[in-house]
């Protein structure tokens, strides 16, 4: 047997070995970013360590439109575009003839384009089994889900990381885009908040 030989199949193993630690790290990347026993996104504790984002880097927000036609969809849209570091991907739903087909076809579309946020308006307890279904995909991604003011939740809290409730009367309300880059980040934060769509340039 020859040096090339020999040299070919160590290559060989050597890959057969690289395979085998980029698949064992991609399996303990997703585990990593599902945590366990709570939402993806949910850190409630100080102690816990919070996620910065990469320095330059865009963050991309999907928002997923009621099925009620309001202008609340337009408010949040906006309040998230004032944040100079925010990406919207807008789904709108309302006048559809199937609406909660629509929302959870834009949740699994925002997985696969791997966004850092899904904030879906208006949630609904409707079809739970095709909805705990589809935000199990946010959560095995690592997508953090927060519900805008949902007229129903999840029954599995592991499903969605916080309810922002709007309420653009109240002075200590937190902005909607400071709200989002929390969960985002992954640092402290009340499972339910109430946020405000005004921004302070309005």
């Amino acid at each position: 047997m020859s040096k090339g030989t020999r040299y070919t199949m160590g290559n060989g193993i050597l890959l057969k070995l690289a395979v085998g630690v980029c698949c064992a790290l991609a399996v303990f990347g997703l585990a990593a970013c599902t945590p366990r026993g709570a939402a993806v996104g949910d850190t409630q504790q100080e102690q816990a360590p919070a996620h910065d984002n990469v320095p330059g880097a865009r963050t991309t927000i999907a928002l997923i439109g009621s099925p009620h036609a309001s202008n609340a969809d337009t408010l949040a849209v906006n309040a998230l575009d004032a944040d100079d570091d925010f990406d919207v991907v807008y789904t709108a739903t309302a006048g559809l003839d199937d609406p909660g087909a629509t929302a959870r076809q834009a949740v699994l579309d925002a997985v696969a384009r791997r966004v850092n946020l899904i904030m879906i308006s208006d949630f609904t307890e409707g079809e739970e089994g095709a909805w705990s279904q589809t935000l199990g995909k946010a959560r095995e991604s690592g997508i953090p889900v927060v519900l805008l003011n949902p007229e129903g939740e999840p029954h599995d809290p592991l499903l969605y990381a916080a309810v922002f409730r709007v309420n653009d009367r109240m002075m200590d309300a937190v902005p909607l885009a400071k709200a989002a880059d929390t969960v985002i980040r992954d640092e402290p934060h009340d499972r339910e908040m109430m946020v405000t769509t005004i921004t302070a340039t309005e």
